[in-house]
């Protein structure tokens, strides 16, 4: 019985990879699109040239520089689809996700920017021509596009600045969650990272204009409030012994989440009450913050119960 070596099945894999990158990459719609008007063209000039139809010299002139241009960008995105993930893989875990991304789009940019120079010089337009020509369409795009602009400069400073990073759990305006991407428009924000149906897309402006809490990856300090008089208990019942039952409840309530959990009395102008300070991740937080607060209860009903039956005998 003759078997397969391992790296062949190795090689095997690699090939129907390699090959449906291919697929993918060819069947892609723009890149298709360009295929599809060059063809087009091209049958034009054939037929033009073999006296099928008679169309005059400038116009054909201006077909054969649309063949150009298309062909260009068509081979150009064909180029940036099958090298971009080579690229990124290359680069492994020396740059960050925001980083790679940032990288990843400037390489495209770089393969277009060639693709259109390209073009120019077989218009034979000059160096100079072509920076005056940049010049005039970037400052009519400024004046035209500012909010995109303002955008991109935005997503710019948000990868190279880090505030936060993708993976990081974040709050903005009372939004918040997971950050799942940063786009050059959007920021996609995950409040309930389990599913995957509903999330936020907030715009990148927004993070240049409005504080951020950033909560990061790890255990982060948590706190809240709560009111003795919203507690089944007498407060006249526990003042005696007060500070007694909270340490009692700090300590039960560390061994219940794993987690150092601290208590004080405070009050404000609601009244007295407890302020509950913890450590946690976010994803624990509301989890943590429940079970400390089911204890809570448990206990203040208890001692109202104890005494109420003290009372009664």
């Amino acid at each position: 019985m003759v078997t397969e070596p391992p790296n062949g099945k190795k090689n095997g894999k690699t090939l129907n990879e390699f090959t449906g990158r291919l697929k993918h990459t060819f069947l892609n719609r723009t890149i298709l699109l360009f295929v599809f008007l060059s063809l087009v063209m091209a049958s034009i000039v054939f037929a033009n040239q073999r006296s099928l139809i008679n169309i005059p010299q400038p116009i054909m002139e201006y077909v054969e520089l649309i063949i150009t241009i298309l062909v260009s960008y068509a081979l150009t995105s064909v180029i940036a689809r099958l090298t971009v993930n080579r690229i990124v893989n290359f680069l492994g875990d020396t740059f960050e996700p925001e980083q790679k991304i940032l990288l990843t789009k400037a390489y495209i940019g770089l393969l277009y920017s060639i693709a259109t120079a390209f073009i120019f010089v077989q218009l034979g337009i000059t160096v100079q021509n072509i920076a005056i020509f940049f010049g005039l369409i970037a400052t009519g795009f400024a004046f035209a596009i500012r909010d995109v602009i303002l955008s991109y400069i935005a997503w710019f400073i948000l990868l190279t600045k880090k505030p936060f990073k993708i993976g990081d759990y974040i709050s903005i305006e009372g939004v918040e969650g997971l950050v799942k991407h940063i786009g050059m428009f959007y920021v996609l924000l995950d409040d309930s990272p389990e599913t995957y149906e509903d999330f936020f897309k907030l715009p990148n402006k927004m993070f240049l204009e409005k504080p951020i809490r950033n909560y990061g990856k790890n255990r982060f300090s948590n706190e809240f409030d709560l009111y003795l008089k919203k507690m089944p208990v007498n407060l006249d019942e526990i003042s005696t012994d007060l500070d007694g039952l909270l340490e009692r409840l700090s300590e039960e309530a560390s061994k219940a989440v794993s987690t150092r959990v601290t208590m004080m009395l405070d009050s404000d102008k609601e009244g007295m009450k407890i302020r509950i300070y913890y450590k946690s991740t976010y994803k624990d937080r509301d989890l943590i913050k429940d079970r400390v607060l089911r204890l809570m209860f448990r206990e203040f009903h208890s001692i109202s119960k104890q005494n109420k039956d003290e009372d009664d005998s």
